[in-house]
């Protein structure tokens, strides 16, 4: 039994390593199991490729299982839970500090340094994230408004009105960089 942990914040990239298992498990003609942690027999003999969504279940008999099993969380499993499996290959796929540091700064320099490494639609998602964040911990005008300014920015792209370089370049001279 091969046991592989994939996890971390950045779950696009966590997301596509379990396709390319999945993709690759498809070519190899191997069953694909989901979320079935007991140990069963194929009819075939196949290999098998099984992919756990909850971390939280209980696998106290890995050594009965016969294949590949991949245990896949959208963000960050807690270290003394890894600690539960010890001969697994962890695999953590952690958003680039760069980005902390732009949303921790938004200026519009740090702007045009991030969007060189990340897609835009990312950063601009991770800038509603901030302010939707932000606002549930302490709602007030200025950032229900700058929630506002981000939808409409959304609203504006989708429909062909504005494209997002532009927006977002608008957004950090005229309401985030003082």
């Amino acid at each position: 039994m091969q046991v592989i942990i994939l996890h971390g914040d950045n779950i696009e990239k966590s997301y596509e390593r379990l396709a390319k298992f999945k993709e690759e498990a498809k070519k190899r003609n191997w069953e694909i199991i989901y979320d079935n942690p007991n140990p069963t027999s194929s009819l075939f003999a196949n290999e098998k490729l099984i992919i756990i969504r909850d971390y939280k279940q209980s696998f106290k008999s890995l050594d009965k299982f016969e294949g590949t099993l991949v245990i896949y969380h959208e963000g960050v499993i807690p270290a003394i839970l890894l600690k539960n499996f010890p001969k697994a290959k962890i695999e953590k796929y952690d958003l680039p500090k760069l980005l902390w540091k732009f949303l921790d700064n938004i200026t519009l320099s740090n702007f045009h340094e991030i969007i060189k490494t990340e897609v835009i639609e990312f950063v601009f998602i991770m800038i509603a994230w901030k302010y939707k964040k932000k606002y549930l911990s302490s709602p007030t005008p200025g950032v229900g408004q700058m929630i506002e300014r981000l939808a409409q920015i959304d609203i504006d792209v989708k429909t062909g009105k504005s494209d997002l370089l532009t927006a977002l370049d608008l957004l950090i001279i005229k309401h985030i960089q003082l």
